[in-house]
């Protein structure tokens, strides 16, 4: 209707009405522009939203997971205690063998210490959050788990020489009676029932504590990971802090 109206001024050469009309156009096209702009601000920020809520969530699993492995790596450090007092002793655990050797597995235990962070990668990819000071916190919570986690990337040769020593027939056991794994954490069992005599139980004991190096080894891993339950306190404090400020984030939308 509108290119009729223009072709019809043109031919009559009324420039005034070409003039409104041009100006309707550019007008016309001018608000189409802001709507669709309005409109993908809008659904931009109701990505972002959304993503602040996942982001929230996924630092929360972060705490509780982090929760769990700092009560398992509390296990482990205990169970090298135990270790090394039996190595003391030159393994002179008469009746109490079997509880030492599972404490020698319990010991060369490790886990990976990183939280997941995938929603926030994502939206480190899309500029967002625009909120730096969700940014500045939550890459502080990220980096002080990232310096915990990258100290243990390499597992720990006491991991290795202990499991060598001991019979396969011990570890598929203690696998299957000693060790669960429950909601991203794992649990070492302290009342693991008796599998081999008392005879064998103290002749492996005798052959691991007997091994060159492996109280120097154990007290290397014991030494790592002593600090790993306080230092994710630390961490877990900036992750609430993080938490903080996304709520008020959110609060505000």
């Amino acid at each position: 209707m509108l290119l009729r109206s223009i072709t019809k001024h043109v031919n009559d050469q009324n420039w005034i009405a070409i003039g409104i009309d041009f100006f309707i156009v550019v007008v016309g096209v001018f608000i189409g522009i802001q709507v669709a702009n309005w409109n993908e601000a809008g659904a931009f920020n109701d990505r972002e939203t959304q993503l602040l809520s996942e982001l929230k969530n996924e630092i929360e699993n972060g705490i509780n997971i982090t929760v769990l492995k700092s009560d398992s790596y509390t296990q482990v450090t205990d169970a090298a205690e135990r270790s090394l007092l039996a190595i003391a002793n030159e393994g002179q655990c008469e009746t109490d063998c079997w509880l030492i050797l599972v404490d020698f597995m319990h010991a060369s235990q490790w886990q990976d210490l990183r939280v997941i962070r995938s929603t926030y990668d994502d939206m480190r990819r899309l500029g967002l959050p625009l909120n730096r000071a969700i940014v500045e916190k939550v890459e502080s919570f990220l980096a002080r788990n990232e310096g915990s986690a990258i100290t243990l990337d390499d597992l720990p040769i006491y991991r290795s020489k202990v499991r060598q020593l001991i019979p396969f027939n011990v570890q598929k056991y203690y696998w299957e009676n000693c060790y669960s794994y429950v909601n991203g954490a794992e649990i070492y069992s302290l009342n693991c029932p008796e599998v081999i005599s008392k005879s064998m139980a103290s002749q492996i004991v005798q052959t691991i504590i007997k091994t060159p190096d492996i109280k120097l080894l154990l007290t290397e891993w014991a030494g790592n990971i002593v600090l790993i339950p306080s230092g994710f306190d630390d961490q877990n404090a900036e992750a609430l802090e993080a938490i903080a400020l996304i709520e008020d984030e959110l609060k505000r939308r």
